[in-house]
């Protein structure tokens, strides 16, 4: 009953932000905040049209000193709930991740399902992209994140993801890297971390497997080679990934199991509806080891780079807790002797989308 506004600010107060970037350049932080320009000139349609955000900067020794240049700048106090993403430039990422990560734990402007990347040069490119004439590029940025992960491009990493890998005893962080082409940005891989030092940048087929591994991969595109038909082209409709860990003679066995559907997009040589039974059973067995070379790729990657961005060590404490708690507090060494086995299930349901 007593409920009211007397802490309210009115929308003419405040810097409704969409995005922010953060840069280090010779020890100080730069913060670019990209922000809706609510005073932009027009009316109806005209006002909605194009860009409809700016963007402001300021510097600091922290990012909440940069931040709070930021908002002297504006002179109007910044929101950030509808903050869509923070990019952290690739020195930031590679020099000073422990204090970013804590920034995002403890500050209030700090939010839980906010999009977190990494810039493969500097965050300011990021932000200042025009994400050809997008109303909002720091949610298209976000947005392009999200659906890249389902179909085996790019991560979508929140910051709660972030933290809660960042605070797992074994657990490492891994963020997706973004990069500027023309006039829009474009994933460029997957940074794996060991503990909080940038080990690897997985690359186009370890991004791929990386994914699966994750189970994150839901559709998308798999190209093969077959000796008869030349390059084969499959669209995945659907796909599900389920893993466990177990401690067998003397390692962990990282456990996955890959089923897909598919529909048959591509065939070099050849109609495809003229595509044997025989030769479609030769494709899904293509299939299945290309996905588990994917896999293994990603995986050998990250046991290289000692970085367990695949939660390994959390499915072993959920299957085995006693070798769970034997071995992680060595859990690097661990890495070093792990294994991986990879049980992929591959089905074309379709030739075309006109047959079943």
């Amino acid at each position: 009953m007593f409920t009211g506004c007397t802490s309210r600010n009115n929308l003419k107060d405040l810097s409704v932000v969409e995005g922010v970037g953060i840069d280090l350049e010779d020890d100080s932080i730069t913060a670019i905040v990209q922000m809706l320009n609510l005073i932009k000139e027009g009316s109806g349609a005209e006002a909605l049209s194009g860009n409809v955000t700016m963007n402001t900067s300021g510097t600091g020794h922290t990012i909440s000193s940069a931040i709070e240049q930021v908002s002297k700048n504006t002179s109007k106090k910044l929101f950030f709930g509808q903050n869509r993403i923070v990019v952290f430039g690739m020195p930031m990422a590679e020099n000073y991740l422990d204090k970013s990560l804590d920034y995002l734990l403890r500050s209030s402007y700090s939010r839980s399902d906010v999009t977190v990347a990494i810039a493969k040069n500097k965050a300011s490119e990021i932000m200042e992209s025009p994400e050809n004439d997008a109303l909002v590029p720091a949610q298209t940025i976000s947005t392009l994140l999200r659906q890249s992960e389902k179909i085996g491009y790019g991560a979508h990493v929140t910051t709660n993801e972030l933290l809660n890998a960042y605070a797992d005893k074994t657990s490492d962080i891994y963020l997706p890297v973004l990069a500027i082409e023309e006039k829009s940005a474009s994933v460029a891989g997957v940074a794996v971390y060991n503990d909080t030092k940038l080990a690897k940048i997985l690359n186009e087929d370890e991004t791929y497997g990386f994914l699966f591994l994750r189970g994150r991969v839901k559709r998308g595109l798999l190209e093969l080679k077959d000796d008869a038909l030349g390059k084969v082209g499959t669209e995945i409709l659907s796909a599900k990934s389920k893993a466990k860990a177990e401690y067998e003679g003397g390692r962990v066995v990282f456990k996955v199991k890959i089923k897909a559907t598919a529909m048959l997009d591509e065939v070099e040589n050849g109609i495809t509806d003229k595509i044997s039974d025989e030769e479609l059973e030769n494709i899904e067995k293509l299939a299945e080891k290309e996905i588990e070379r994917l896999c293994r790729t990603a995986f050998d990657a990250c046991m290289q780079s000692k970085s367990d961005a695949v939660r390994m060590g959390e499915y072993l404490a959920m299957c085995d807790p006693e070798a769970y708690e034997k071995l992680s507090d060595n859990w690097k060494q661990s890495l070093e002797t792990a294994e991986l086995q990879v049980d992929a299930k591959f089905k074309l349901s379709k030739i075309n989308d006109n047959s079943e």
